[in-house]
Parts: structure tokens; C-alpha cells; sequence
């Protein structure tokens, strides 16, 4: 099914667009930021995780990720060859050739700001960028389980949920240099939960990180009888991981919570599969650390739902193989390996409205 993890991307050397310097990739998120020294064979020869700066405007803040990546860059050991460049991605969009980020919901200080400029002035050298579910994708399918498979698709559940797709090697590109906001298809018709993006129903709600811990909150407060309780009761909000270290106890509310998470997962792929007819979905993002409680049901809700014809298809759905750096590491890729991928780096408003 698939090749060898961790080589350089099929039909990629030196000769032909392959870069012998390693280069940085920058993952940055809303609570961390992931730095990767990467060589272009997708190792990562040293790497940090920082929190991702909290206060400030979008230029100060900006700032701080600077600071923070240049201390990366020269604090490590002596390279024979300096790095080639930084491939920076972000957990939304960007827009046009300065960068402009857009729906930026989990890093408020950065909607409107021009990323490219401030970079520019404070790295210098090449400049990449992408958005972190892509740049995962990338990363998967270069060096990773999706080496030398055709059609891939990525599933990231988080914080939030987003998936990327490759097909015939090339990364589909609908919305701002992205599958589009696919964490966002309603799943759930009578839950019908409001989500951040002012719908209802979407799969981020019951499925994602935050979904997951706020179906338990919704649970202990009806009054079902769980140990998470006892997190409300002390005054602080019932995150993932706890439903998680409850269910491994077994607590059965939370089980419950992760059951019927893993069912909507299994519904939001089936159409994906669907649409998108993968050979091989992976897995990736925080959530895949408690990926033993509800891998199997996911497996088993999408192949009950699913299209027999699609299915046949589909030859696994599987845990990435980059489960922390994932999306440093193809940021990197980015400069390694300059359009191997995408189509047009950063594509224009007038580009998305079409």
C-alpha cells in the first residue's frame, strides 16, 4: 500500500527541484508553536515547542514568532550549510501575495494582518506558506504513510476538524489554497449544536477536541452520572484528554462521548470518500492520542454508512505517521521541494470567489 516512511518524495532529487539544505518548518497553532529543523528527507534533525504568544497586537505578536524562530535557526549546533529557508503554516487562511490572514477565529490578533512583510523583514531568505491541514497532507504524502499512493486524504481532528486531499499528486486547492472548511459539513440534524462558525449541526461540534468536551460538560449537566463531575464542580471546563483518562477508567458516560463521536466521524468520511474516492485516509491531530478508544468505531460507522463501490476502493484508514510534527514538517516542505504540490501558492479573493 504504501513505500518506505521518511525518504525524499517520488521523482524528486537534487537534479529536479529537491534542495540539498535542510529548511525550517513553523507550525504555528493557538496555544503552540512548532518549530522543525528538516532535512529533505523528511527527518527532523532537531525540533522545539513553544506557546505561541497570547498578547499584543497582529504585528507584535508576529514579532514574537520571529523571535521565536530565529532562536531556533541559531541556537542549535553548527551546520555544514545554513538552512535553505522557513515554510510557515497557520491553522486558517491566507489570502493573496502579502498573505493577508483570514478567518483567523482562534488567533484573533492576526485576521487582517500582511504576514509576508513583517516575515520577510525579520527571516529574510526563502518564505513559504500554507495552511497547517495541507502542509500536514503534504507531509504525509511525501515522507509518510502516503508515499506513492494516488489519492490521499487527511483527516486532522483537533481543536478543530479539517481534512486535505491529493489526488494524482497534486493538492486540491478550493478555497484559499484548501480543500475548503470541511470541518464544517453538518453531521448532526438533531443535536443541531451551534457551532463557532454560527452554524448548527457541524461535525466540529461533536467530534472535535472541543466538541468532545463539551458533549461531556452537556452530559454532566443533564445530570448523567459520571467522575467528570467533579471537574465542573471544582470550576473548570471538561477538556478531551479528561473524557479521555475517564473513559480508560470506565467511566461509561464518557464512552458514550467518545462513541458517538467516533460514529460522526465515520458519517463525515463516508461522504468525503465519496466525493473524494481516497485509496488511503489518515488520521492526524491531537485527538489520535485517544485514537484506542474510538478508531475501531470509526472504522465500523463508515463502513456501515458508507458506499460498498467507494469502499472497495479504499485500502485502510490509518494513524499518521507524523502525529506531532506533521504539519511542521511539510511546511519545510514547502521550501525543499517548491511546487511539487500546489498549483498557485496563495490564491487571490477574486480567485475564491469564482
Amino acid at each position: 500500500m504504501t513505500g518506505s516512511v521518511g525518504c525524499a518524495p517520488p521523482g524528486s532529487t537534487n537534479g529536479n527541484g529537491g534542495s540539498a539544505e535542510p529548511a525550517i518548518g513553523v507550525d504555528i497553532g493557538a496555544s503552540r508553536l512548532k518549530l522543525a529543523l528538516v532535512d529533505r528527507t523528511g527527518a527532523v534533525l532537531r525540533s522545539r515547542v513553544c506557546p505561541t504568544p497570547q498578547t499584543g497586537t497582529g504585528p507584535e505578536v508576529v514579532d514574537e514568532i520571529c523571535s521565536a524562530i530565529l532562536a531556533f535557526r541559531d541556537d542549535g549546533p553548527a551546520l555544514a550549510v545554513a538552512p535553505r529557508g522557513t515554510g510557515i503554516v497557520v491553522p486558517h487562511f491566507s489570502e493573496g501575495p502579502d498573505w493577508t490572514q483570514r478567518w483567523a477565529n482562534n488567533m484573533g490578533a492576526l485576521e487582517g494582518i500582511a504576514l509576508r512583510p513583517l516575515l520577510t523583514k525579520r527571516l529574510g531568505g526563502e518564505l513559504a506558506i500554507a495552511n497547517d491541514v495541507s502542509a500536514a497532507t503534504m507531509a504525509e504524502h511525501m515522507f509518510g504513510l502516503g508515499r506513492g499512493v494516488d489519492r490521499l486524504l487527511l483527516m486532522a481532528i483537533g481543536t478543530g476538524i479539517s481534512i486535505g486531499v491529493i489526488v494524482d499528486g497534486e493538492l486540491l486547492q478550493y478555497t484559499w489554497g484548501t480543500a475548503g472548511d470541511t470541518g464544517h459539513i453538518v453531521v448532526d440534524i438533531e443535536g443541531m449544536h451551534e457551532c463557532t462558525c454560527g452554524a448548527r449541526g457541524c461535525l466540529e461540534t461533536v467530534a472535535s477536541g472541543t466538541g468532545i468536551g463539551r458533549a461531556a460538560v452537556r452530559a454532566a449537566l443533564r445530570g448523567e452520572t459520571t467522575a467528570l463531575a467533579a471537574i465542573l464542580e471544582a470550576g473548570r471546563d471538561i477538556s478531551a484528554a479528561d473524557v479521555a483518562e475517564a473513559a480508560r477508567q470506565g467511566d461509561p458516560m464518557a464512552r458514550a462521548v467518545f462513541d458517538r463521536a467516533a460514529f460522526f466521524l465515520g458519517v463525515a468520511l463516508a461522504s468525503f470518500v465519496q466525493v473524494f474516492c481516497p485509496q488511503l485516509v489518515v488520521l492526524a491531530g491531537g485527538v489520535t492520542a485517544s485514537s484506542d478508544l474510538w478508531l475501531e468505531r470509526l472504522r465500523q460507522s463508515l463502513h456501515e454508512i458508507g458506499s460498498p463501490a467507494r469502499l472497495s476502493k479504499l485500502q485502510g484508514v490509518e494513524l499518521s505517521a507524523f502525529p506531532h510534527m506533521g504539519a511542521a514538517i511539510g511546511s519545510a516542505g514547502l521550501v525543499l521541494y517548491p511546487g511539487l504540490y500546489l498549483r498557485d501558492r496563495i490564491p487571490t479573493e477574486s480567485q475564491v470567489d469564482q
